[in-house]
């Protein structure tokens, strides 16, 4: 939905327009209002503003040099101009500053949602046009190394795809692997003085070892690389040639002998050393994420704190005797999920933990069901915590006492005790979100029934309650299914409707009381409302 700012210095006007036009319809989802052009300016630093409609005949900045200074500035910003004076020259300025439409005062609902709906219209089309296809294309190219690190990433850690998914991906990212293809692995440690740099300038570095690594590597085989978790460089490769016609001794030695060749001109060329560990052969892409986790772990045990060393993994067992339940590290983690409130996520992902567990080649279990204990636990505490609050707040006494002492005794009582601790958490929070919307509401329902004579626009609002205006108009409507501007409107009238029963004061003063300085313009809104003038409304009461 787009965001649109009225500017006027007759609040009356800018109020009518945000109150009666049905906005929602026409694509716009914000209303802004500005009484100045000084004040349309601020708003437009503080928002992503696409439509501007402004009156021409203002004190101090006129419309003319307000929508002067935003093309200048925010030149993907349209306009409208409005004004009462029917002057060609006027017509003529407009035209020069490039505004959308101009429309004469007093104007009717009609022309200007007729006016609005082909300037949404027109910004939709080009909208269209920048996710056309050569355009998605080049953003792509300009975005390709990025987009292959994070592809490779997400496998090493584990993600999985289905293979048409995948297959699409590699075909996009243009990148020469297929399913079952042999793939061999380089992780490369960054050390001395290489390993100090600053953000920037190991990016930089980065880039520079992997053109070493390609420039000695790629008559040979592909690469495709990145930057992990641990800030080591992981190297895939997968040899070009057919491997019926290379002995797999011979792709081995060739790689360690290419891994010697990097890091001798990486000290030779960057003056830094690096320690390089080749890792064991496998098939793409089921045994990336085994061939990365053998790696690193042989880098923890056989590399340690060393400097510029040389390893193989290639003798490493091909497991090792009690293995880890995977799924409670792969991406998204529980605490990823838990902070973004994706509960039904947690959920399947602790379905798929004890999935794992139940279906684990290990004897002892009663080991793993500690390990997994220890992950929830933590991460159940980590949110907890995290919103402000303690475990003895949020948990009742039966599940509270299994951070204190677990006495589970199989792995179903610890996937119950799970289950219980997420569903208290996501009701707190849930119970909490709620409480802070019902506040919202009754703060600004309380802000707007004491101002309403005053300045209740949405703005106005929103700095009341420190709120963004967009998340306030987002926030009220999904608690009460009413548009904030579309309730300030009815109270106005319901408050007006009121007065005219109750009192003997004229149209004119009841058309302050509600916040109308223009009594034409509060007559008319009240007719649309009502479908009578508010003189005839009194007149019609029954005596």
């Amino acid at each position: 939905m787009l965001q649109l700012l009225l500017v006027d210095d007759e609040r009356s006007v800018v109020e009518t327009l945000a109150e009666t036009i049905p906005w929602e319809s026409l694509g716009i989802g914000t209303i802004h209002e500005a009484l100045s052009g000084a004040k349309a300016l601020e708003i437009m630093e503080n928002n992503a503003i696409d439509i501007i409609i402004t009156d021409i005949k203002m004190p101090g900045m006129s419309g003319i040099e307000l929508i002067a200074t935003i093309h200048e500035r925010w030149p993907h910003v349209h306009s409208i101009l409005l004004t009462g004076y029917a002057d060609f020259e006027y017509a003529k300025q407009a035209i020069t500053q490039q505004s959308f439409d101009y429309l004469l005062k007093p104007i009717s609902d009609e022309d200007l949602i007729d006016s609005v709906t082909r300037l949404v219209n027109r910004i939709k089309e080009k909208w269209e046009e920048a996710a056309s296809y050569h355009k998605a294309l080049y953003t792509l190219q300009e975005n390709l190394p990025l987009l292959r690190s994070t592809l490779l990433n997400d496998l090493l850690t584990g993600k999985s795809f289905t293979e048409a998914a995948l297959t699409d991906k590699l075909q996009l990212l243009e990148l020469p692997y297929h399913v079952d293809q042999q793939i061999g692995m380089l992780v490369i440690r960054m050390e001395e003085h290489l390993s100090e740099m600053v953000d920037q300038d190991v990016a930089l570095i980065e880039y520079a070892i992997c053109n070493i690594v390609s420039e000695v590597m790629q008559k040979d085989f592909h690469i495709w690389h990145t930057r992990d978790a641990h800030d080591y460089i992981v190297i895939l490769v997968s040899p070009r040639q057919d491997v019926s016609s290379s002995k797999d001794g011979h792709l081995k030695a060739k790689l360690e002998l290419y891994a010697e060749q990097i890091q001798t001109n990486v000290q030779l060329y960057l003056k830094g050393a690096v320690s390089i560990l080749v890792g064991s052969w496998g098939r793409f892409p089921n045994q990336i994420n085994e061939i990365y986790e053998r790696a690193v772990r042989s880098m923890r045990k056989r590399m340690g704190q060393g400097q510029g060393l040389f390893v193989t993994a290639l003798d490493e067992p091909n497991r090792d005797p009690m293995q880890a339940i995977r799924t409670l590290y792969e991406p998204p983690t529980l605490n990823n999920l838990l902070e973004a409130g994706r509960f039904d996520d947690v959920e399947k992902k602790i379905n798929h933990i004890f999935e794992e567990l139940l279906h684990s080649s290990n004897h002892d279990i009663a080991e793993q069901m500690v390990e997994v204990y220890h992950i929830l636990a933590g991460s159940f505490a980590f949110i907890i915590h995290k919103n402000g609050k303690q475990l003895s707040e949020v948990l009742p006494s039966e599940s509270y006492r299994y951070f204190q002492a677990p006495h589970y005794t199989t792995a179903q009582q610890l996937l119950d005790w799970s289950k219980r601790t997420l569903y208290y958490i996501r009701e707190d929070t849930e119970q909490e979100l709620k409480d802070n919307h019902s506040s919202i509401v009754r703060s600004v329902k309380s802000f707007v029934d004491r101002n309403l004579a005053a300045d209740v626009s949405l703005p106005a609002i929103a700095d009341h309650v420190h709120l963004h205006p967009v998340y306030l108009s987002k926030i009220y409507k999904l608690e009460t299914g009413e548009a904030l501007t579309a309730y300030v409107y009815r109270l106005r009238m319901e408050k007006a409707a009121y007065y005219l029963r109750t009192s003997t004061a004229k149209v004119f003063e009841i058309a302050e009381w509600v916040g109308y300085n223009n009594t034409a313009y509060f007559i008319r809104v009240f007719k649309k409302y009502y479908d009578v003038t508010p003189q005839e409304y009194r007149d019609n009461l029954p005596l």
